[in-house]
C-alpha cells in the first residue's frame, strides 16, 4: 500500500531547488488505466517500423514550451509569448534511426487557471519534456508538482521525463546551476528505477535551437526501446 502524502513544508519556498514529492510513485503507477493496453499495442509494436508516440510539454507559463515546439516543427523562434489556451496540439512525422515516428505533441498551458482542465490532455502519453527557465528559479522548483501531475493523469503511471533547462542563451541571467539540475534528476531516477524508468537532462535554447532536435530524438529512442522491451517480456 502506498504511503500517504505528507503535508508540504511551510518552508518549501525557501529551498534551493525542487523538493521531490513523497513516496507516492507506486500509487500513480498502480493507477495506470488498463484500457490503454490495446492502444499501447497499436502505438508501439515490435512487428512494425512505424510508431505513434504521444508526448506532453509541461512547465510553468513562459518557460518556452511553445517556442520549443515551434522550433522543432521548423517555425523558428518567436519572441512574443502567447498564452496557451489549455493545450495546443501539433503532429509531425520524423525518422528516428530505422523507424518512422509520428508524434502527437501536446503543449500544456502553465498558468494556474488551467490546472483543472489539464488532466484530460495527459492521458495516454508515453513521456514528457519538463521545461524550466534558467533565469527564473521558481520555475525549477515547480518541476516537482508538474511531474507529480504527469504521473497522476498519464494513465500509465510513471513515464520517462527529460528535464530541459531552457533559455541557456541568457547565461548572464542564470539562476539555476547545472549541478542543481543534475542532482534533481539523480534523485528522481532513484525513485523511478524500480519501475525501470530513467529520466534525462539537457540544456536547451529555443532561440538558438540548442538541443531541441536532440531532446525529442532522445525521448523517442528511449520510449521505443522501453515499451518494445515490455512487449518482448510479455
Amino acid at each position: 500500500m502506498a504511503k500517504k502524502k505528507q503535508p508540504q513544508s511551510k518552508t518549501k519556498k525557501d529551498t534551493e531547488g525542487p523538493v521531490l514529492f513523497e513516496e507516492n510513485i507506486d500509487k500513480h503507477h498502480k493507477m495506470k488505466d488498463d484500457s490503454s493496453t490495446e492502444d499501447d499495442k497499436e502505438s508501439i509494436s515490435l512487428k512494425t517500423s512505424s510508431y505513434m508516440v504521444k508526448l506532453v510539454l509541461i512547465g510553468d507559463a513562459a518557460v518556452g514550451k511553445t517556442s520549443i515546439r515551434q522550433r522543432y516543427l521548423g517555425k523558428g523562434f518567436q519572441r512574443e509569448h502567447l498564452a496557451t489556451l489549455g493545450a495546443d496540439f501539433a503532429a509531425t512525422t520524423r525518422n528516428i534511426d530505422e523507424y518512422s515516428v509520428k508524434y502527437q505533441i501536446w503543449d500544456l498551458a502553465g498558468q494556474p487557471m488551467f490546472k483543472n482542465v489539464r488532466p484530460r490532455f495527459y492521458k495516454g502519453c508515453f513521456g514528457s519534456l519538463a521545461i524550466f527557465d534558467i533565469t527564473r528559479k521558481e520555475t525549477f522548483k515547480d518541476l516537482t508538482s508538474w511531474i507529480e501531475e504527469l504521473y497522476l493523469y498519464s494513465g500509465r503511471g510513471v513515464v520517462p521525463v527529460i528535464i530541459l533547462a531552457n533559455k541557456t542563451d541568457l547565461k548572464d541571467e542564470r539562476e539555476v546551476t547545472i549541478k542543481e539540475v543534475k542532482e534533481f534528476v539523480a534523485k528522481l531516477n532513484e525513485k523511478t528505477k524500480e519501475h525501470s524508468i530513467e529520466n534525462f537532462f539537457l540544456e536547451t535554447s529555443a532561440k538558438t535551437g540548442l538541443n531541441i532536435e536532440k531532446a525529442f530524438e532522445l525521448l523517442s529512442q528511449y520510449i521505443i526501446e522501453r515499451f518494445s522491451s515490455d512487449q518482448e517480456e510479455d
